[in-house]
């Protein structure tokens, strides 16, 4: 509530202004509408405050799983990464890739260069 005199910004439940003392005329709506304006205020400021909290949280959880994945990343991992084959006497299969293209002959007449 602003005092008119000074306009100093009091409390909902103050009777006089906390700057020049003088008295605070104020209505039930004048009271209402201060009063909600402040719950929302600390409810704004508690979800940041929220917000904030996860967010550091879960960059330090990022952090840690990183720190684990260097750690005892690739090269405690097995060397093979094939799927083994379903049977009772099942063994790693072995994979052997190549990279074989046909290529055919494509005929080109290709301009003459030099002097005519």
């Amino acid at each position: 509530m602003k005092c008119v005199v000074c306009g100093f910004d009091n409390e909902a439940r103050e009777a006089y202004c906390r700057a020049c003392g003088s008295k605070v005329e104020m209505s039930l709506d004048d009271v209402h509408v201060d009063l909600i304006g402040r719950a929302d205020l600390q409810m704004e400021q508690a979800s940041e405050e929220e917000i904030r909290r996860w967010l550091v949280g879960m960059i330090a959880l990022f952090m840690v799983v990183l720190t684990a994945k260097v750690l005892f990343g690739p090269g405690s991992w097995p060397t093979n990464y094939v799927i083994p084959s379903s049977g009772a006497s099942a063994d790693y299969a072995v994979v052997e890739f190549k990279w074989e293209v046909p290529l055919q002959p494509v005929p080109a007449k290709l301009p003459e260069i030099g002097p005519k």
